[in-house]
């Protein structure tokens, strides 16, 4: 079973992982890691990355430790790792954890992420 889904928008050499689980514990969001390991070595090309969380409605704080490890292994965007994802999850998690928005870069959607990563480049 897949817990995520790549798209390759070859023309702007973007990549963009979206998990398609709508609850995120941590046996899945490492799973999710390893096939992001993998988009990252079938789309070498590619110049940016975007997370797409915004099908998650429930994410324990164990698993989004294991998204933001899967960041490590992307290309940055302006120094910023660009991800998607709904506000009420941005709002717990700028409440419990608000230094990793220091490096994130947060949009409620891909079309806001993409035009963010055009404007840096």
């Amino acid at each position: 079973m897949s817990y995520s889904e790549t798209r390759y928008l070859e023309d702007k050499k973007i990549l963009i992982s979206s998990i398609i689980q709508n609850k995120m514990d941590k046996e899945q969001a490492k799973l999710v890691f390893e096939e992001v390991n993998k988009a990252v070595s079938d789309y070498s090309e590619y110049t940016d990355f975007i997370l797409d969380t915004g099908n998650v409605k429930d994410v324990t704080i164990a698993s989004f430790g294991y998204l933001m490890k899967a960041f490590s292994l992307v290309k940055k965007t302006a120094d910023y790792m660009v991800i998607v994802m709904q506000e009420d999850i941005l709002q717990n998690f700028m409440l419990t954890n608000p230094e990793l928005f220091d490096f994130l870069a947060v949009f409620f959607n891909i079309e806001e992420a993409v035009e963010f990563i055009e404007s840096k480049r």
